[in-house]
């Protein structure tokens, strides 16, 4: 599969377009940016072409998939206008800012025959499946309460576009879907309530830090803390009732292996798992899915069910109320 990115930044140009050209089946043939240099300097590093903006690379005929990770207000525009051009789109979280954009998308990709998926690359990792298959199979009994927790400070006044409202910025939309969706994921269905508390640096016109209890009933909650002022952590644990599941450096690898560790009233004992590329794995999913004209390998409803929970915890911090999530319009 062919693939262009709209964008030649530090992140794109380290992580994702390394992916694409080590993975089975895929090639990198063109970049834009609105740094036209930077566009140049990044294909000349990576061996394709640079396009003069996006629509540009949106239409070339050479183009099979765009990937967009442009800022936060820019995923649907863009989704949109890739898939018009017959494009399959990966796009970074979150895929949208609000509800009513995840039917325009899954309506255009219908429209279109072609893949939408949600760059969430951790899911892929195979740590992640470890854990899953670990609670599955009752190594720490019932699930009862996640602990999730995803923090990297980023300074005031560096230009970060996370710190910046008219393009969605704000800790819940960089590193706090990251804990609603493993909590999501692991109860496999969204909570009933929300709550949580939010810290706007003084300074910044965003939430830079929250702490939210996920209520999924029957006595099963997730506890989750995300921040942009403090850090690193990145961590979730699996509270069963008879011992816990342990997933350390859950989203942010380094080139680190993947590991768990189970505690019970017995004995603790942990598994590594190979160093992988989640990022690569993620391309390669996704172009297998392309290809076979599957199903996603993240449904667009999961993804939709995390942005709503996401949404629904900044509120409910921003109003210092708890927000039913099944009422809850975004």
């Amino acid at each position: 599969m062919r693939w262009g990115v709209l964008g030649a930044t530090g992140y794109i140009s380290s992580l994702l377009m390394p992916a694409i050209q080590a993975s089975a089946g895929s090639s990198l043939v063109a970049v834009a940016s609105r740094d036209r240099r930077g566009a140049e300097a990044v294909a000349d590093r990576f061996g394709c072409r640079a396009q003069p903006d996006y629509a540009a690379l949106v239409a070339d005929p050479d183009v099979d998939a765009v990937y967009v990770p442009l800022p936060n207000t820019e995923h649907l525009e863009w989704t949109l206008r890739a898939l018009a051009a017959g494009k399959h789109v990966l796009v970074e979280k979150p895929l949208v800012l609000r509800g009513a954009d995840f039917a325009r998308i899954a309506d255009a990709a219908r429209a279109a025959d072609r893949l939408v998926m949600e760059a969430f690359m951790y899911r892929f990792h195979p740590q992640q499946a470890r854990a899953a298959a670990l609670l599955a199979e009752g190594a720490v009994g019932p699930l009862r309460l996640v602990r999730a927790s995803f923090a990297y400070p980023i300074a005031s006044g560096s230009g970060n576009i996370r710190l910046d409202p008219a393009l969605g910025g704000g800790a819940t939309w960089d590193v706090g879907v990251y804990a609603v969706d493993v909590a999501c994921a692991a109860f496999d269905r969204a909570p009933l309530t929300v709550s949580g508390q939010s810290t706007v640096r003084p300074g910044e016109s965003v939430e830079t830090s929250l702490a939210g209890v996920l209520d999924f009933g029957d006595g099963r909650r997730a506890v989750l803390d995300y921040s942009i002022d403090y850090g690193p952590c990145a961590e979730y644990q699996l509270q069963g009732e008879s011992g816990t599941i342990v997933v350390p450096n859950a989203w942010a690898k380094d080139g680190e292996p993947g590991g768990v560790i189970v505690r019970t009233e017995k004995e603790t004992w942990s598994e590594e798992l190979p160093v992988v590329d989640h990022y690569q794995l993620q391309v390669e999913a996704f172009v297998e899915a392309a290809r076979a004209g599957a199903a996603s390998p993240l449904p667009l409803a999961a993804s939709e069910r995390t942005g709503r929970v996401a949404a629904a915890l900044q509120a409910a911090a921003a109003d210092a109320t708890p927000v039913t999530v099944a009422a809850f319009s975004w």
